[in-house]
């Protein structure tokens, strides 16, 4: 078996959550016999492909080519949703310029004057993806991915649940693929010693992620103010972030136990978690992302938003909170900071969460599509 992987143009370059999914399902794929390669082109040639495994419903420019490509060659088409509406945020949590746009203008408009912006400014947007924008309109791009791809991979059933209320799709013909942690490299920390400056942040509160409001950590630090918790907070500021970011900063300058740590490796991040009590993300959604799952498996408790799929994955094991509550947040991180650290959770993550089992599933689905494929012939 033969699989072309495809994403958007800058998926090496600005890395998330959908590359480190894709380039470890696609280890785990080629563990187990499967070629992968990976294409950011438009128009590949598929001739030497069984399927195509796209990975984006939300910046739907290259998408659409995409599927409008494996079309035309006549190849099946998977799509790894990675998917959550984002309409509660844009409406109670995001801030500043953002806010009002989103108040007064619908996503067609607001994804053209972007579009514009990004044509005029970076001359690698200059193509047919971002003049799609205006020409055909984001959302009629995404009608038509959701309508001609042949199998949905969400991460959860409550993700596929809101996939289909918002793009009008019965709930069949998708597998669910767990988001995941590599095994192997969790457990070997059990093996590598603390480095001697983490002592300072034993039995902290951790919070990991981007500064930025759809993560929330202004709530957070307002709900830690003046208590006597450590708080640590890692994660990158981008420049349209710094406002946000500068907010934050005034809360955690008069709070001594409070600590900034813009980028860290993430080896040494396993074995900062290992020193902390708890692990906390009162995100405006959260599907959740490898944060919490790789700081239960170094024994973290969680104080974490219910919003997003969060309680599918860790059910009644952690302590939930809604993001625009900064009492219930405070309470969540009590809550969790008092139970005592057990191994029920972390056994969960490594059960059910892991890269291996996302690549059996995700052949499973291939399996699955192709399977049908030769019954139609």
């Amino acid at each position: 078996m033969k699989v072309l992987m495809q994403s958007r143009k800058n998926f090496f370059e600005l890395r998330g959550g959908d590359t480190v999914q894709l380039e470890k399902t696609k280890m785990e794929l080629e563990k187990l016999g499967v070629e992968v390669d990976f294409s950011l082109d438009f128009e590949p040639d598929l001739s030497n492909y069984d399927l195509v495994h796209l990975s984006n419903v939300t910046r739907i420019q290259e998408t659409y080519l995409h599927v409008k490509n494996a079309k035309k060659q006549g190849k099946p088409i998977v799509l790894s949703t990675i998917y959550w509406p984002m309409d509660e945020f844009e409406r109670l949590g995001q801030v500043g310029i953002r806010k009002f746009i989103n108040s007064h203008v619908k996503i067609d408009t607001e994804e053209k004057i972007k579009a514009i912006a990004r044509y005029l400014k970076d001359k690698n947007s200059r193509n047919e993806a971002t003049r799609n924008l205006w020409k055909i309109g984001y959302t009629k791009m995404q009608k038509y991915v959701v309508d001609n791809v042949d199998y949905f991979l969400p991460n959860s059933e409550m993700e596929m649940d809101e996939f289909c209320k918002s793009f009008g799709v019965e709930k069949d013909r998708y597998k669910v693929i767990p988001n995941a942690i590599d095994a192997d490299i969790a457990r070997k920390q059990d093996e590598v010693e603390i480095p001697k400056e983490f002592e300072k942040y034993r039995n902290a509160i951790i919070c990991v992620g981007r500064i930025e409001p759809r993560k929330n950590q202004l709530s957070l630090v307002k709900a830690l103010d003046k208590s006597n918790y450590k708080l640590i907070l890692v994660g990158a500021v981008s420049d349209n972030q710094k406002g946000y970011f500068n907010e934050i900063k005034e809360i955690m300058d008069r709070n001594p136990n409070f600590y900034y740590i813009p980028k860290i490796e993430n080896s040494k991040l396993y074995q900062l978690y290992k020193v902390c009590k708890v692990s906390t993300l009162p995100s405006w959604l959260d599907t959740p992302g490898l944060v919490s799952l790789e700081a239960a498996a170094m024994g973290c408790n969680l104080a974490i938003s219910s919003k997003g799929s969060t309680t599918e994955y860790f059910i009644n094991m952690a302590e939930y909170c809604l993001p625009d509550d900064i009492n219930g947040i405070r309470s969540a991180i009590d809550r969790a900071y008092a139970k005592p650290q057990n191994d029920k959770l972390k056994n969960r993550i490594f059960e059910n969460y892991t890269w291996e089992i996302a690549g059996q599933k995700t052949l499973e689905a291939y399996k699955t599509i192709l399977d049908e494929g030769r019954t139609a012939i």
